[in-house]
């Protein structure tokens, strides 16, 4: 097709799990699959840059789940959710560790949005079934 500058794969996108950061042009993916699911990748070589993991390092939660959103949540963090543990979680992007997380959603998590207007650290607000829920991140 015309327009298309380049086709890249490896992401299984199933949802609302694609974002690009409008400052370093990095493209954030979210998978329906069981390892791998949070990536991001460059956008100009398509190249994989890292796989983010999606509990913290000192964590024994080995909970599975298979992503249908993912976000740039600002400069400092990632929003993503999914099925399975149906959570939804905030990444620090700096140290890769879930800072805060939504968790025993009856359903999945299957979109996710922020706001920075109120200030430096985000509002989130992300829908599990017939429920939406609002969050702010404290320290």
């Amino acid at each position: 097709s015309s327009g298309i500058n380049a086709e890249y794969g490896g992401a299984h996108v199933c949802g609302d799990a694609l974002d690009m950061d409008p400052m370093y042009y990095h493209v954030l993916t979210g998978s329906w699959r069981r390892d791998n699911a949070l990536q991001v990748w460059d956008f100009d070589s398509g190249r994989l840059i890292k796989n983010v993991p999606l509990q913290s390092q000192t964590s024994t939660d080995k909970a599975v789940c298979h992503l249908y959103c993912a976000k740039w949540a600002g400069s400092e963090f990632i929003a993503c959710g999914g099925s399975d543990s149906n959570t939804m979680r905030l990444i620090e992007k700096s140290s890769l560790q879930t800072v805060g997380m939504l968790d025993g959603l009856n359903r999945g998590c299957y979109t996710v949005d922020y706001t920075e207007s109120a200030g430096p650290t985000p509002q989130i607000v992300c829908a599990s079934g017939p429920n939406v829920f609002f969050m702010n991140l404290t320290n």
